[in-house]
């Protein structure tokens, strides 16, 4: 079975060579991982393992190619992975298959990096008294980053039921090698041009001790961390292990997806709001949210842009504690503006709103209600982020910035998606397709109406600042974040209203173009 299986990979490989469209994002493909690969070798010759910072710098790289080689596999998109449901066709036994699809996995572009990888933290500390520890953890990383793909594979596919699920996962998967290269290369620059600091350290010396960078950790750790870590990354390889024979028989035994169907009684969301056109608008958007592909993958990747930020800021320089103000705040800006195209995203769905003697301040307050749902869910965590921050009477500032970005940025977003709205993707098609006719019309929309609520925000963002010196001015930032993400949504719902019913036809229109 093994050799039916690595020959069927193989096979696969060569199709991706043949003549074709896909040959050269096949080359392209090619190219970066060998340069990727060199960079690794090259950087491990370089590493000085006396330097605390290129310690950490192994550490921190290490695990960020770790992840991107894991979820590699679905970069290059399902249609011809070899999942486990593909054999449930065939009466095979359960653990040869699943022994067979993960010798498979390390044959191809990612398992190579991996091994690269591992050749990597062998070379960096080939010269030391640990360096058979190295060798160790280096073969159970490259053995952990391939078995946690082919899990990454197994799951993509069972979740992708559709054509915009599938460009949704490969997407998703895309941006997460974008993030982790850029990380990869902020580390080797702050080491490069000696900018590294505490907080390379420390990020370091969090990751060593989670499953991500325990292993690239070993070599660099005393004897009592070194043995804890190995045999923390040898557990966690033979549970891996032990997992993916589980995985592969669950799936071979069912392979396909099933739902038990209960009766519905009522109307689900519409049962829940009042009896008006706003609280009806409110339910149909929140079904929107929570079944539409283009909301439901923002929603998933929203939080990569704080932990992407986070990263870059730490590895830069800045002190690790203090970044923890970062994500709530981020996350409320970005959940607030990315309404600022709602209307556009009903496509001729819209007709019902222009047709009907709807008030535009009805169709204003419906739309704001999934996000603002959401954004409310971020106050309660802010004590902890606050906590973890180490500043001194931070909280006001936090809960009063949070909110009043939310509040802000959907105040902003009511008049921007009648007045600047742009073609969107159309109903079932995936988050990242685009309508052929977008323009400079959606990046002007955009950057306007990002700008616009930071610039609105920016008097408490500026108190919240001036706290850092003098805490009372936390209390001020507060209650000015939340007084202004009041008056703007107030603002934006009365102004957004009028401007949509004045701009009702036009915005059908445009809708229906997209």
């Amino acid at each position: 079975m093994v050799d039916h299986v690595l020959r069927l990979k193989l096979t696969l490989l060569a199709s991706a060579l043949r003549p074709g469209r896909g040959l050269l994002a096949a080359l392209a493909v090619l190219v970066l991982a060998g340069a990727v690969g060199t960079a690794v070798i090259v950087l491990a010759l370089a590493v000085d393992p006396s330097r605390a910072d290129h310690r950490a710098a192994v550490i921190v790289a290490g695990a960020a190619l770790a992840l991107g080689i894991a979820v590699a596999p679905l970069s290059a998109g399902l249609g011809s992975a070899l999942e486990p449901r593909r054999f449930a066709a065939f009466p095979l036994d359960p653990r040869r298959l699943a022994v067979s699809l993960a010798e498979a996995g390390a044959i191809g572009v990612p398992g190579a990096l991996a091994v690269v990888l591992a050749l990597g933290l062998v070379l960096a500390w080939a010269d030391e008294p640990t360096s058979v520890a190295a060798i160790i953890a280096g073969v159970l990383a490259a053995v952990a980053s391939i078995l946690v793909s082919q899990y990454l594979v197994a799951i993509g596919a069972l979740l992708a039921v559709s054509a915009a699920a599938r460009r949704a996962v490969t997407g998703v998967a895309r941006l997460i090698i974008v993030i982790v290269l850029t990380a990869v290369a902020v580390t080797v620059v702050s080491i490069i041009d000696g900018s590294a600091s505490e907080a390379l350290i420390g990020t370091a010396a969090l990751l060593a001790n989670t499953p991500m960078g325990m292993l690239w950790a070993v070599p660099g750790s005393d004897l009592a961390g070194l043995l804890a870590r190995l045999l923390g990354g040898i557990v966690m390889v033979g549970v891996l292990a032990v997992g993916w024979v589980w995985v592969v028989a669950r799936l071979l035994e069912a392979p396909q997806r099933t739902r038990t169907r209960t009766a519905t009684i009522g109307l689900g969301w519409f049962d829940l709001v009042p009896a008006t056109p706003a609280g009806v608008i409110a339910a149909r958007s929140m079904l929107y949210w929570a079944r539409d592909p283009r909301y439901r993958a923002v929603v998933l990747a929203l939080p990569l842009a704080p932990v992407l930020m986070m990263l870059a800021l730490a590895v830069a320089g800045s002190p690790l504690p203090p970044l923890w103000l970062l994500p709530l705040p981020v996350l409320a800006l970005f959940l607030g503006w990315f309404a600022h195209n709602d209307a556009a995203y009903d496509h001729t769905a819209l007709w019902v709103h222009v047709a009907a003697p709807l008030p535009g301040a009805a169709d204003r307050w419906g739309r704001c209600v999934p996000p603002l749902l959401l954004g409310l869910l971020l106050l309660p965590p802010a004590p902890l982020f606050a906590l973890w921050s180490g500043v001194d009477g931070v909280l006001p500032a936090l809960l009063g910035i949070t909110l009043g970005l939310l509040l802000t940025g959907l105040g902003v977003s009511s008049i921007a998606s009648a007045l600047g709205a742009y073609p969107a993707a159309r109903p079932g098609a995936g988050p990242f397709d685009q309508p052929p006719t977008l323009g400079s019309r959606a990046g002007w929309t955009q950057a306007l109406s990002l700008l616009a609520t930071l610039a609105l925000m920016a008097p408490a963002l500026v108190a919240a600042l001036w706290g850092v010196t003098e805490p009372a001015w936390f209390v001020v930032a507060g209650i000015a974040g939340v007084g202004t993400g009041l008056g703007m949504l107030l603002l934006g719902i009365v102004v957004g209203g009028r401007v949509f019913r004045a701009r009702a036809p036009e915005l059908l229109d445009l809708a229906q173009r997209s």
